[in-house]
């Protein structure tokens, strides 16, 4: 591991470009729970095609944010960075717990034990088959970051536990810790956590942040040292994207413009035009990114895309 690069299923690369922090290209096996044909994402095809229609707007990378137990396809995931040209960057880690059955692994190893899983993923390969188990089909492709899921205002059964196994996975292989923060929420108990830990609020991007559009709360995250992954736009049912500006206008007037982190979250077939749907993955750079030029926020966004990912999911010299 050579620290500053960043980790991609291709391998170690020092720079990514235009970065999408959160989206989602595979989910080729049924969730543990919202068993929706919505949710299955498995077509390459329109994966390849999705990623195109964007890279001609300038996208260069994405960070996929599919973890354990959801369909994860290392192969898949490959495939396309090959096709492409598009820097991938996997995850490995969890969604919320209750996801996951009771008799998942999950709730039953010693933190110890989940830890050693998550550091293979990142140091050998990730699993083919997500670790359902019980055989290990090992995938050249290396996770580059690892992801943790709390509940709305709770953490949910077990995820303290996690928590700790999560964190020193992070420590010993310098890879980033990576967030889905429900509705918003468990932001700063996520932090408080994780630095209990060993994991500085800069090694921490908080997932679905802009959820929760109170401008105090995310200044004092942001303040914290923590990234704040802005995943909302486009997706109208969630609030208006002049929300989003606003939030964006006010971390910048403060200084803060560092801490922010773009993405789509296109985690359904009808987020996807090729499959009948929208906004699409060119949303964000073709009418989004403008609207902030348009409030003089240009470079905000600029260095939201490209120099704040760039840091954000870089390696970091292991610790013990």
């Amino acid at each position: 591991m050579t620290p500053g690069l960043v980790r991609t299923v291709l391998g170690d690369v020092e720079s990514l470009g235009v970065t999408y922090a959160h989206e989602h290209f595979f989910m080729t096996g049924d969730w543990p729970v919202r068993n929706e044909p919505d949710y299955r994402l498995d077509s390459l095809d329109a994966a390849v095609a999705e990623v195109a229609a964007a890279q001609r707007l300038g996208l260069s990378a994405v960070v996929e944010m599919t973890p354990l137990g959801f369909g994860r396809s290392p192969s898949l995931m490959k495939a396309l960075a090959e096709r492409t040209g598009l820097h991938v960057i996997a995850v490995t880690g969890f969604h919320k717990s209750a996801y996951y059955s009771d008799a998942h692994w999950l709730h039953h190893y010693t933190p110890g034990e989940i830890t050693e899983l998550l550091v293979a993923e990142i140091e050998l390969g990730m699993d083919e088959y997500g670790l359902v188990g019980p055989l290990v089909r090992r995938s050249s492709a290396r996770a580059g970051a690892i992801k943790i899921a709390t509940a709305y205002h709770a953490f949910g059964r077990g995820v303290q536990r996690l928590v700790g196994a999560v964190a020193q996975a992070a420590v010993r292989t310098g890879v980033p810790v990576v967030t889905h923060c429900d509705k918003g929420t468990m932001g700063h108990e996520l932090l408080d956590a994780l630095s209990a830990c060993g994991v500085a609020a800069d090694r921490v991007v908080l997932g679905h942040i802009d959820h929760n559009p109170d401008p105090g709360y995310l200044i004092s995250l942001a303040e914290r040292g923590a990234y704040l992954a802005f995943d909302r736009p486009g997706r109208i049912k969630y609030g208006p994207d002049s929300e989003i500006v606003a939030l964006v206008a006010e971390l910048a007037g403060r200084g803060l413009g560092h801490r922010l982190l773009f993405g789509m979250d296109l985690a359904r077939r009808s987020y996807w035009p090729g499959l009948g749907g929208g906004p699409g993955l060119t949303y964000l750079l073709e009418r989004f990114v403008p609207r902030l030029a348009a409030a003089g926020l240009g470079e905000v966004a600029e260095s939201a895309l490209t120099g704040n990912p760039r840091a954000a999911f870089a390696l970091r010299p292991p610790g013990p």
